[in-house]
């Protein structure tokens, strides 16, 4: 009973710690991330346009209601990222309760610190997004396949389809999780009739009750799915080659060296043990390997589409202090080395979590803004859609921000208002990039989608002459928050010749 209330002190512990530190800075504009804007204003309209399954809106929508919201765009949005941070926590919690039920104290410590302080969960608990909703899913059902696994019942196989129906109604792709909690039901021999119809019950249940407007307007519903699937099958703004080695790159971004060597030793380990390895263990063991696999044959690319491979490598990781100490442990007493171990760990992910809490403190966009403020009020400015300056032709704009004395041309490329000698003839002054727009035009492996390789080059040619013959007046380099650090330039034109 003693390690039961210890197990609950710890629980609580790490969701409250995960909670508060996913939820600081995270009042920058609501506008900022074109996802979170639109998320806004489902739940403020109620009009849904079902890209994802409901879980993150429906919830969001509650927040809203309980807490009283009362500045409407930027309230909501809060109340999603809340919401957000909340799914980011329970899910680390889930992974360090697994590591608890599968390798003990040791892992469990190790895995929580681990993923409480990994950047790429703390950024993305920063969002209204659905990854995070997918994530909580996708941890909850490895946990509940292994209680289940350990002790089959009833309750156990409810939990393991709520946990099922949480991850699809985070995203699509969630319905992946049905080939872990469904091979886990079958295999357990007695009652497994029993065990099936609890697991579907739930599942059902969870999935109407929270995606029911979904299922009322299912031809709504089809039309998006069908939407979303085309992105997944052709890509969006660009197709890249599959399959690729972008997500080489994502993992290698979101892990560390010490990470590296204790996911070999856990590797290692279980291959030596593979024979007693039961199935929800090889399950968690093979997962983030397959789901990367599968993500390198969309090309559709996102490093916050990798973010469940990234928690559950963090999970192997963790698990891995064990096997690391016990080989340790030939030269120093074995608690020296699970200490050890389990620090360097967790301080491996201390410097790249302190770059994402420190870019969460500045805003590029802001500073821009008010750079923009002492030109001439003649200046014309041209600029990419990720540049945050008000365009006077959208309604929103005006709402969103003070006027400008300055003459600002929007759009979604900056490239397409002309050529800088076109630009230049008409009174354009200054041009204002994003790195964030215009670097798919020199990525190497992106080529443009069947019928868009007119305006690809197009676009690739006018950065290219701007960099050369424009004057850098205003520089902030892309950092690791593209939404507050998008990587922002503005050139001053040569005055056109007489």
């Amino acid at each position: 009973m003693g390690e039961v209330r210890w197990l609950v002190l710890w629980t609580v512990a790490l969701f409250a710690a995960t909670l508060t530190l996913n939820t600081r800075h995270n009042k920058f504009p609501y506008f900022y991330h074109p996802d979170e804007a639109e998320k806004v204003r489902q739940v403020m309209t109620g009009e849904w346009n079902f890209h994802h399954p409901m879980l993150l809106l429906t919830a969001t929508k509650s927040a809203v209601a309980v807490r009283g919201v009362k500045l409407p765009e930027q309230g909501v949005v809060e109340a999603g990222r809340w919401v957000s941070a909340g799914c980011v926590a329970a899910a680390v919690v889930a992974l360090a309760l697994l590591a608890f039920v599968w390798r003990g104290w040791p892992a469990s410590l190790a895995a929580g610190g681990a993923l409480l302080l990994h950047h790429q969960l703390f950024e993305l608990a920063h969002y209204m997004k659905e990854d995070s909703v997918l994530l909580a899913g996708v941890a909850w059902t490895f946990l509940a396949a292994f209680l289940f696994w350990r002790k089959p019942g009833p309750a156990r196989a409810a939990l393991l389809g709520a946990a099922v129906a949480v991850a699809i109604s985070g995203k699509y792709v969630g319905a992946a999780m049905l080939a872990v909690a469904l091979p886990v039901l079958w295999r357990v021999p007695g009652g497994r009739g029993r065990s099936l119809g609890w697991f579907a019950a739930m599942l059902i249940v969870v999935l109407v009750v929270v995606n029911a407007p979904l299922l009322l307007d299912f031809g709504a519903f089809r039309e998006s799915f069908d939407r979303e699937m085309g992105l997944v099958v052709h890509g969006h703004g660009g197709k890249r080659a599959v399959p690729h080695a972008q997500y080489w790159n994502i993992f290698r971004d979101n892990s560390t060296p010490v990470m590296w060597v204790l996911l070999v030793v856990f590797l290692a380990g279980r291959w030596r043990e593979r024979r007693a390895l039961a199935l929800p263990e090889w399950l968690v063991a093979a997962f983030p390997v397959v789901f990367a696999l599968a993500l390198s044959l969309s090309p559709k690319s996102n490093d916050r589409y990798f973010l469940p491979a990234t928690a559950v490598f963090t999970l192997l990781a963790a698990l891995g202090v064990v096997d690391a100490a016990r080989l340790l442990a030939r030269w120093v007493p074995l608690r020296w080395a699970l200490a050890a171990v389990a620090v360097a760990l967790v301080a491996g992910q201390l410097r790249s979590w302190l770059r994402y809490e420190v870019a969460f403190r500045s805003d590029d966009n802001a500073a821009l803004l008010e750079w923009v403020r002492q030109l001439p009020p003649g200046a014309v400015i041209s600029k990419d859609s990720r540049v945050r300056l008000p365009d006077p032709r959208r309604p929103e704009d005006v709402r969103r921000f003070a006027p400008l004395p300055q003459r600002i041309m929007g759009g979604r490329f900056a490239a397409d208002h002309g050529t800088v000698a076109e630009q230049r003839a008409r009174g354009v002054t200054h041009v204002a990039i994003s790195r964030s727009d215009y670097e798919r035009f020199f990525l190497p492996g992106l080529r443009p989608r069947a019928g868009e390789e007119e305006d690809f080059v197009r676009r690739r040619a006018f950065y290219e002459e701007l960099r050369k013959v424009g004057e850098v007046v205003f520089h902030r380099a892309r950092g690791t928050v593209l939404y507050l650090h998008p990587g922002l330039e503005v050139y001053r034109l040569p005055v056109a010749a007489e």
